[in-house]
């Protein structure tokens, strides 16, 4: 069987490094040395193994972050979720590396070849550095990571003589191993593998023999297999407590850019998504944004969140934050009317509706939904945005009164007495109703213009004097 391994030896560095040029280094606080770099740390003369002191001395405006196994581990999991659309068999090695069972994979991405690019790229994009080595068994592929060479093929001599090749340095064997090895006078796998097995474990302790019986398969390697769980959630602790929403902007971004990888491999929306930003002393902020008729695009969801930021300001400097979304939706179709009405607009009512929900609330922005009442302030009711505005849009199964079509687009809350001069444009319309539920009402509509000039909708009744305002027309 074919793996492949991938070792990523600057998890954290990646996963925490501000995308500006600044020169950043991770390090190891047991022994205070220098373990993961950038470039521009490395062109400052910063090198890997030196000392904090000399570090600092060298490049005073290096950014020090201290190294946590917990960042590699947590986001060595969420690449395994995501590589999951890529390859099935994927086995973790925290705190930075892992297998994956390339034998079947190969054939399902139609070759070795675009199999390892499609790999590459994910790597790509995530603007993480990483190494790749194939071998016949799970300890070959991340032994060949760990050399010079990394050799990335499928060709069984080949992997052979490169595992002969490599340096006992290279081997996961204790350095006390590696010595008493030295002192024998084998430097590389080929002095060990040219012994028979019976002579190597005669010879040696039994981890050695183990492991080289595990290095060519002559011993099995198990391996727990990742399985993913069915929804979004990816973590990221930033590399220094922010204070503002715009300097998280960032980071939201890429969140989001993995969310839309995520969905799109599934074929998938989420219409909420949900934000929690780990504030220092206090409790977590956990923020829901909310996108009518769901949404994918990063693009899409970027402007919404950092609309609700704006009406969320933060009360201490954030520490990170965590996007998740649990709800997957099938994608809507789109509509294929290169002549609807809608063709070519700047933007779709759902867009407008979730930016509206954004930056109001969701609790402030409504639809209205036509009922089956003559009465004016009874023949709408609020509704979830763009729900179906008439009972026959709704399916109901008999076909049901439609309102009038005159009828004003805003309404007052109370009808109002009137005691200027009206012109009568149009009317009356007599409506008599409500008497089956103790709210009679008996009045004569009128469209009519006020001094102002506007156009109103007015009425009056049989039992009282003068006129009574419903409302205006736009």
């Amino acid at each position: 069987m074919l793996w492949l391994y991938l070792r990523l030896p600057r998890l954290q560095l990646d996963t925490q490094a501000p995308d500006d040029d600044c020169p950043v280094a991770v390090v190891d606080e047991r022994d205070n040395r220098v373990v993961q770099l950038n470039e521009p740390a490395s062109r400052a003369g910063i090198t890997l193994g030196m000392g904090l002191a000399t570090a600092a001395a060298l490049c005073r405006e290096v950014q020090l972050l201290p190294y946590q196994q917990a960042i590699e581990t947590r986001r060595l999991e969420e690449l395994a979720h995501g590589l999951y659309d890529i390859s099935g068999d994927i086995s973790t090695d925290p705190p930075c590396g892992m297998w994956l069972g390339a034998s079947r994979m190969v054939k399902y991405h139609n070759g070795f070849d675009n199999y390892c690019k499609k790999i590459t790229r994910f790597l790509s994009r995530r603007r993480l550095s990483a190494r790749l080595a194939s071998g016949h068994t799970p300890l070959a592929a991340k032994l060949l990571a760990h050399s010079p060479e990394a050799p990335l093929i499928e060709c069984p001599d080949r992997l052979r003589q490169a595992i002969r090749d490599c340096p006992l340095s290279a081997t996961q064997l204790p350095e006390q191993t590696q010595e008493h090895l030295h002192r024998l006078g084998i430097k590389h796998l080929s002095g060990l593998l040219d012994i028979p097995p019976k002579a190597l474990s005669r010879r040696f302790d039994r981890p050695l023999a183990e492991y080289v019986s595990r290095l060519v398969g002559y011993l099995p390697h198990p391996l727990p297999f990742y399985q993913p769980p069915d929804y979004f959630r990816q973590h990221r602790e930033l590399p220094c407590e922010l204070t503002s929403s715009h300097s998280l902007t960032p980071w939201i971004r890429r969140l989001l850019e993995e969310l839309e990888a995520f969905l799109h491999h599934r074929d998938r929306v989420v219409e909420r998504i949900e934000l929690t930003l780990q504030l220092r002393n206090r409790e977590p902020l956990s923020l829901t944004i909310g996108a009518a008729q769901g949404e994918s695009r990063a693009e899409r969801w970027c402007p919404l969140v950092q609309l609700t930021l704006e009406r969320h300001p933060l009360e201490a400097p954030v520490g990170g934050l965590t996007l998740t979304a649990r709800t997957l939706m099938p994608r809507p179709g789109t509509s294929g009317d290169l002549l609807g009405e809608r063709h070519g607009a700047s933007m779709e009512p759902a867009q407008l509706v979730a930016l509206l929900q954004a930056r109001l609330g969701s609790d402030r922005v409504r639809g209205l939904m036509v009922e089956e009442d003559f009465r004016p302030l009874r023949a709408s009711i609020e509704s979830p945005p763009l729900e179906p505005s008439s009972p026959t849009a709704r399916g109901t199964e008999a076909a049901q009164p439609v309102p009038p079509a005159l009828r004003p687009a805003f309404l007052l809350a109370e009808p109002q007495a009137y005691l200027q001069p009206l012109e009568i444009i149009e009317g009356p319309e007599r409506i008599t109703t409500g008497w089956w539920d103790g709210e009679p009402q008996v009045r004569d509509y009128y469209i009519v213009r006020n001094a102002q000039g506007q156009w109103c909708w007015a009425f009056r009744e049989p039992n009282r004097s003068g006129w009574f305002l419903q409302g205006y027309f736009a």
